[in-house]
């Protein structure tokens, strides 16, 4: 008889609703004006779980410790093994120019550091050298919004103006959107940038070579990828994994990356086939130019 209350003791015990788990993936970039969108998974226990329905909502995300909606409704019941998954728009809620760490108020998952971004205005010539002298080159970043996450890169006009321009116009009229990262080589880099995706395309144009032995390629270094001839590069470039010193000198290094080289790790550690193409599409949804004091 004692026994078998304790059975039935431990039996209701394991069948209580606890709190569901809840994960929750978001940009490391904000662009004002935009959309930001949170991807969120809310998964039951085997007891159930009882949770607010705020908690689904732009109010269960918390912008620098603050709720960003009102935390009112009522409670949702759910269903041992259940789950719940969505994308949540924080954008309209985020009235901030400045940088925030963004957490969920189930204190599930680690907290992120959101950079907020400014997209470059409309009407912007980089080719044009009268309205867009080098020294405004540095004003602008480009972010690289992946289908693995995103990469801000930042510029080094002053040792590779030509290169620099050249980026810069392409990711501003869209060129590089949709287009892939077709070559990645753990402990060495990623390569994209090639409209065919096969890494025989070129851009609308040529550049000659701006070598440079002060600048070096180290991890999150970008640089423009080539053929054998020195003043071959185009539209192609690429993004160190690792330090490679033979490239030093042989290829043009024109910027660096400002946050994202976790992106590049998943990128670079994709399984790969022939070739060294990844055997899942790693794409740039968008190459967006901002502002870089954004």
């Amino acid at each position: 008889m004692i026994l078998t209350s304790v059975f039935l003791a431990i039996s209701a015990v394991a069948n209580v609703a606890a709190d569901p788990k809840v994960e929750w993936s978001a940009p490391g970039a904000c662009l004002v004006g935009e959309s930001y969108k949170v991807e969120l998974t809310v998964t039951a226990g085997e007891g159930g779980a009882q949770l607010d329905s705020w908690m689904l909502t732009a109010a269960g995300f918390e912008l620098d410790g603050k709720p960003l909606g009102a935390r009112s409704g009522g409670k949702l019941e759910l269903p041992a093994g259940f789950t719940v998954s969505g994308v949540v728009d924080l954008g309209p809620q985020i009235k901030t120019t400045n940088a925030f760490k963004l957490t969920h108020a189930s204190k599930q998952g680690e907290a992120l550091s959101v950079k907020v971004l400014e997209p470059a205005p409309k009407g912007l010539n980089f080719m044009d050298e009268g309205s867009m002298p080098v020294a405004e080159l540095s004003k602008y970043y480009v972010l690289l919004r992946t289908n693995r996450g995103d990469i801000l890169v930042k510029f080094w006009p002053d040792v590779a103006p030509r290169h620099v321009r050249n980026y810069l116009d392409l990711s501003y009229t869209e060129f590089y959107n949709g287009t892939t990262f077709h070559r990645v080589i753990p402990g060495f880099m990623i390569q994209g940038g090639d409209p065919t995706g096969t890494g025989g395309g070129n851009g609308p144009r040529t550049l000659v070579a701006e070598f440079q032995n002060e600048r070096k390629h180290l991890p999150g270094v970008l640089s423009a990828a080539r053929t054998n001839d020195p003043n071959s590069a185009s539209c192609q470039f690429f993004i160190m994994h690792k330090a490679s010193p033979h490239l030093d000198n042989q290829y043009s290094a024109f910027g660096e990356t400002v946050f994202g080289m976790d992106v590049v790790e998943k990128i670079v550690n994709t399984p790969r086939g022939p070739g060294d193409k990844p055997r899942e599409v790693q794409r740039i949804e968008k190459a967006i130019v901002v502002k870089a004091n954004g």
